[in-house]
């Protein structure tokens, strides 16, 4: 083979090597027909940002006990027995702690003892007083016939008032020992503390073996129903009523509960310019006093709304996963505003009807996509 038919072969495998390197023997696409497969979430849940007209504004209160009552003792003494438990349902009468009461006791010993004298004096002083009586009554008829001088017959009239006055002085200690007898007996009935109402026990402060003093509360219960109390803005003044019926949210529970607004505070707060209004709620499972709540009172306000679940935060940043109408996820920067039940207002960032996720926002991604 002659030399430059050698050398032509050599450039044209050269001159293919490089085509094909080059990717001009091999099939191209065309820019725009290659897509990236975005990969499929699942166990997430959509929803749309939804648009109120009117909502409820939370205002936050406490439940109360319609009656409250606390059980002390007029006597100090030694608490020989206690007979409930917090959390207790009680009934009236019902026994619920025993005080020593032996100093008492011995007190009335004493004082009956002093009647049983007492009715032994009066008993002498009837027997001195009819005995003067009768010479009184013989005297009185000498008197009359003029057998006897004025002065002998006021000597027996002065013994005779002398002993009446006696039988009457002996009565009147004895009626007064009986009073004493009775103010102790009274006392004592306070060595057994009962309960003056139906309802629960809430607080227990002694146990026993403990001194128990005089007006130190020994025992608090609570009687239902149940009231929720709230302090409202002014603006609420002239439109809260008594009679009107409101819903109160008690999260403890997860439900909500209505209410009959049975108190209005006819006065505002001077420093926090607020009036309290109390709720009477009907009867609920579980309620109890001191959970905490909000009274929801309607307002006609424009928002958007969207479940409280539905929100994500990462340090400084809250936002909201949307669902583009690709079925794409983009993570979304959004303005908060309060928080109404179990849903978020928002101000900012989002528009009425638009889809988000809902459940599940931990498992959402960028660019992610989700299923129709």
């Amino acid at each position: 083979m002659k030399p430059w038919v050698k050398y032509l072969v050599f450039l044209l495998i050269i001159f293919a090597m490089v085509l094909w390197l080059g990717g001009f023997l091999t099939h191209r696409e065309k820019p725009g027909e290659v897509q990236e497969e975005k990969p499929l979430v699942e166990g997430i849940k959509t929803g749309t940002v939804e648009k109120l007209f009117q909502v409820e504004a939370p205002y936050t209160g406490q439940v109360i006990a319609d009656k409250r009552v606390e059980i002390s003792t007029r006597l100090m003494g030694k608490i020989t027995g206690i007979y409930v438990k917090e959390g207790q349902k009680v009934k009236v009468g019902q026994l619920l702690a025993v005080v020593d009461a032996e100093d008492i006791k011995s007190q009335m010993g004493a004082v009956d003892s002093q009647i049983l004298q007492a009715q032994e004096g009066l008993k002498a002083a009837m027997a001195n007083y009819e005995a003067v009586s009768k010479a009184y009554e013989r005297y009185l008829a000498l008197l009359r016939e003029g057998a006897i001088t004025q002065q002998e017959f006021d000597q027996v009239k002065a013994q005779f008032e002398a002993a009446k006055a006696q039988v009457e002085q002996a009565r009147a200690g004895i009626k007064a020992l009986q009073s004493q007898k009775q103010a102790i007996g009274a006392n004592l009935k306070y060595s057994n503390l009962v309960s003056p109402v139906e309802g629960y026990v809430v607080q227990k402060n002694a146990d026993f073996g403990d001194l128990a003093t005089p007006g130190h509360p020994l025992f608090v219960i609570e009687s239902p129903p149940y009231l929720f109390e709230v302090f409202l803005p002014e603006r609420y003044v002239n439109s809260i009523k008594v009679g009107q019926e409101y819903k109160v949210h008690i999260p403890s529970l997860g439900r909500v509960i209505k209410g009959i607004v049975k108190e209005v505070s006819p006065s505002l707060d001077p420093t926090t310019k607020t009036f309290r209004a109390k709720v009477l709620l009907e009867t609920a499972e579980g309620l109890k006093s001191g959970m905490y709540g909000n009274l929801l009172i309607p307002e006609s306000l424009e928002v958007l709304l969207v479940p409280q679940g539905a929100i994500v935060k990462r340090f400084d940043f809250t936002g909201v996963w949307v669902v583009k109408p690709d079925n794409t996820l983009e993570l979304r920067f959004v303005k908060l505003g309060e928080i109404r039940g179990d849903k978020v207002e928002i101000l900012s960032g989002l528009r009425e009807g638009e889809r988000i996720v809902i459940e599940g926002v931990e498992k959402a991604c960028e660019g992610c996509k989700v299923g129709g």
